[in-house]
């Protein structure tokens, strides 16, 4: 039996951890948490400004990047994916794969949870199971087998997986499997998703909702301590409150700046821009189980109608890039290149329109978050219908009312983004189009195609190159017949700090570890 380390050659992989002060690389420390990094800088807050609230604080529940930037504080995972792509072990000491199916983990020893309970096997076992069973997860960790649990040592679980999956080591980073303690669960209950427990470096001291959530230095933390003590998240929606705020000396970084504001931070002195091209894809979807989009003529005209180059143009002005098709180009096997987008063709859209069902003067409803940028884009789409005789009713809600309208079929149209937290085709497609997430974020598409079903699956389980590039290929252009979704933009994060902000660096994956930070 062939034997390789795939992970334990990863402690190497330190750059990132010692220029920031990770906890990545941290088995000589033992908790001690009285010198911290950056100390005598006299601040002992950072304060974040974020769009929307998280609805949950449970990693198996949250479902959104607004939940995992504070899940990304407060729990750990095996293993963590850097922000320049490399893999980190983080509770893990190592993970080696014995044979195709096999995998043993290993852990660092003395981890405590923020309780004071020491970190086991047998919670990574209870995490893993937890994540098997969930409703947002289980496509991922069902794979493995449920009897093959061995989690006898205390410091080591050994599992099998029910068949190959080319991606799974990149799955244990995922933050659904962020690693809970098993006896808080157990006795929590459905209280945990507010009261969590975690092994990272801050613990939950308040959160008030759709306000702020206060996270204070957890004194069990296993790693470096952070060079704070207080991490604030101030929900601010409307991004030029958050740029108020950050000019004002308010906050100390602000998530989503706004394109228009870019040269208001750039000509700050006192403030600081980072830019990234991150693994999203912004979209427009359309509802296709009600009509008028059941109808594959309507969704085409909805294509042609709208000039979405303009809208990209108006309202991201030069931020990120036009979307052709469904896979970010970040992502291997993406043919995103190969694709061109729609050209506006008016005559051609009150066509299919009228063959939809659907006439001048009728009524479209077009759902979107607080997003000032999603507002913005939803303004122009209606503006762009009205040209052609269709009109278009916004609604624009805070993330958790937007998410319960879009469940409850409210909606014939909403604007979203996607970014899957597993750097891997399957995953950038799986939760948007595959039929066992229907009506689970983002797929609010309720979209479902026994054949892209069937192609997605395939795509996972190959392992040749060429093999996976001609199926995800196949998966592609299927869907650009299929259009479920309006493709509009590769996304790219911009986010202002003041100028006294180091260490931080942006994560593609749209949510980011803060305790890296230190004030100069």
């Amino acid at each position: 039996m062939k034997k390789t380390k795939l992970i334990a050659a990863l402690l190497a992989i330190t750059l990132l951890a010692t220029a920031c002060g990770a906890g990545g690389n941290n088995s000589a420390n033992t908790g001690d948490n009285t010198a911290s990094a950056g100390e005598g800088s006299g601040k002992d807050t950072l304060t974040i400004a974020m769009q929307e609230d998280a609805t949950t604080l449970d990693p198996v529940l949250q479902n959104s990047i607004y939940a995992e930037n504070v899940v990304r504080q407060i729990f750990d995972t095996l293993l963590v994916r850097l922000p320049d792509g490399t893999m980190e072990n983080r509770l893990a000491e190592s993970i080696e794969q014995t044979d195709d199916l096999t995998y043993v983990v290993t852990l660092k020893p003395d981890v405590k949870f923020s309780n004071g309970e020491d970190l086991t096997s047998e919670d990574v076992q209870f995490t893993l199971e937890r994540a098997a069973e969930s409703d947002s997860y289980a496509y991922i960790f069902e794979k493995i087998d449920p009897a093959s649990y061995d989690s006898s040592d205390p410091l080591k679980l050994t599992f099998k997986l029910k068949e190959a999956d080319g991606s799974f080591l990149n799955a244990l980073s995922h933050p659904a499997v962020s690693i809970v303690d098993k006896k808080t669960v157990e006795e929590a209950g459905d209280a945990f998703e507010q009261n969590p427990v975690g092994t990272g470096p801050f613990v939950l001291d308040n959160w008030t909702k759709l306000d702020s959530v206060t996270l204070s230095r957890n004194e069990n933390y296993w790693g470096e301590a952070p060079a704070f003590s207080t991490m604030v998240f101030r929900i601010i929606p409307e991004s030029n409150n958050r740029m108020i705020e950050l000019e004002s000396g308010q906050v100390d970084l602000a998530l989503e700046i706004a394109p228009n504001d870019i040269a208001k931070i750039e000509e700050n002195e006192n403030l600081a821009l980072h830019r990234k091209l991150d693994n999203s894809i912004h979209f427009m979807g359309m509802d296709v189980t009600h009509a008028p989009f059941d109808k594959i003529e309507a969704r085409e005209a909805l294509n042609y109608a709208l000039d979405m180059q303009a809208i990209v143009d108006s309202v991201y002005m030069g931020v990120g890039k036009v979307a052709t098709g469904p896979i970010n180009p970040n992502f291997d096997y993406s043919i995103s290149d190969e694709l061109q987008p729609f050209a506006r063709d008016t005559a051609k859209a009150k066509e299919l329109f009228a063959q939809a069902g659907i006439n001048e003067g009728d009524t479209l409803k077009l759902y979107t978050s607080q997003d000032q940028a999603r507002k913005d884009m939803a303004t122009i789409i209606q503006s762009q219908l009205s040209e052609i005789g269709i009109n278009v009713e916004i609604t624009s809600l805070e993330w958790g009312a937007f998410v319960d309208a879009l469940e409850n079929h409210e909606h014939n149209m909403f604007i979203m983004s996607w970014t899957p937290s597993i750097v891997d085709p399957h995953y950038t497609l799986f939760s948007p189009y595959h039929s066992k997430n229907a009506g689970v974020g983002p797929n609010y598409m309720f979209y479902a195609n026994p054949e892209v079903d069937a192609l997605i699956e395939k795509g996972i389980q190959v392992t040749g190159d060429s093999e996976r590039a001609a199926v995800y290929k196949e998966v592609q252009e299927l869907l650009m017949k299929e259009l479920p979704t309006v493709s509009a933009l590769y996304g790219e994060q911009v986010i202002g700090t003041q100028s006294n902000v180091q260490g931080f660096e942006i994560d593609p994956s749209g949510s980011n570890e803060y305790y890296h930070i230190q004030f100069q």
